[in-house]
């Protein structure tokens, strides 16, 4: 009986061992995390370093809601933004050169914006522009090549 009595006592001090290491090494990763923490705080207390981190979430999450206010005021203005473009060349002297002169229309989804026109020539360049409205002339005649620039961009649109 006296084997059996030291093989039990043995078994109780060798899990006594077992479970102090489990406890040593649980309280090195414990305390290697908070000197961590602490090192890069230079503060002592916990509950100092928890009021800063408290703080700076509080600050990220003011400056999220002013980001969402901005994306917003911006998608709420994409309808309005220029979305269609329109380019013919051409040549408006027989004479002279080549498709040097264009016409280029900006439009929005609403088909208002503005065709601007440059008109190439020896003696130098002229450049027009016209308003848009719903996809036709405003108060100005168009020229051929801008209304074939306005239809172009009523084709495309880049989103």
């Amino acid at each position: 009986m006296s084997d059996l009595t030291n093989s039990r006592e043995l078994f109780i001090i060798l899990l006594a061992f077992i479970w102090l290491f489990v406890l040593s090494y649980l309280y090195w990763q414990l305390s290697n995390h908070y000197r961590r923490l602490i090192g890069k705080s230079k503060k002592e207390d916990l509950k100092e370093i928890l009021d800063g981190q408290l703080v700076k979430t509080n600050e990220v999450a003011e400056a999220l809601a002013e980001t969402e206010k901005r994306i917003h005021s911006i998608e709420s203005d994409l309808p309005n933004n220029l979305k269609k473009v329109g380019l013919v060349r051409f040549n408006p002297f027989p004479d002279a050169g080549g498709d040097q002169s264009f016409s280029v229309a900006f439009l929005d989804r609403k088909n208002n914006g503005v065709v601007i026109t440059s008109l190439h020539a020896r003696s130098g360049t002229r450049v027009y522009s016209k308003p848009v409205v719903r996809g036709d002339k405003g108060n100005y005649e168009l020229s051929e090549e801008e209304k074939k620039a306005i239809e172009e961009a009523k084709k495309s649109i880049y989103e």
